[in-house]
Formats: C-alpha cells, structure tokens, sequence
C-alpha cells in the first residue's frame, strides 16, 4: 500500500481539475479500433420474443384457474396461494419485460 504522503502529479491533477487531459489522440484511437456494433440482430430478436411468447402462453395455461377465487385466497389455502404467486410473477415478469423492452438502448 503506498504511504498518503507520496505527492504523485497525476492523482494531484485528478484531483485539482475536472477537464479533459490531452492525451495525443490516444482515446480516438482506441474508440476508433473497437468493433463496430452488430446491426443484424433480428433473428435473435424474433427468437427470444417468440420463446418469450410461448412461455408465457404455457404459464398462463398451466395457472389453476379454479383456485383463484377471493375465498380460496383468504382461507389461506396453500394451492391457493401458490396459484395468486404464480400469476403475480407472470404478470410481474411480463412487466418488467415491457419495461426493460421500452429502455433498451440501440
């Protein structure tokens, strides 16, 4: 670990000014040698949305219907419970889906 004492000129730049430091370029050149990003991405897309689409079709089918009633539900059955929670986390996912869907960044 380096003693506080050490007067290094870089952490004291860092420190006193906010600005951009010159660095001959050397930012642009990396920026400029990276990957440009991929574009043709809409095969995947279509195949994680349809995926998406069939799960949420087979949840829904697989939801004990029956069980959702108010009486079941405050009667503390424990199917019950578990059928609410199961349709709370589809609607949930689906949801925060939309939501993430919506801020996704191009």
């Amino acid at each position: 670990m380096n003693p506080s004492d050490t007067n290094d000129p870089l952490d004291a730049l860092l420190r006193d000014q906010n600005d951009y430091i010159e660095d001959n370029g050397f930012t642009a050149r990396v920026m400029g040698a990276l990957p440009q990003r991929r574009r043709g991405g809409s095969l995947r897309s279509a195949v994680l949305l349809c995926a998406t689409a069939i799960c949420y079709v087979l949840a829904i089918w697989w939801v004990p219907w029956n069980l959702l009633r108010l009486g079941a539900l405050l009667s503390f059955n424990g199917q019950a419970l578990l059928a609410y929670g199961l349709l709370l986390a589809i609607f949930g996912s689906l949801l925060w889906g939309v939501i993430a869907a919506l801020g996704w960044e191009e």
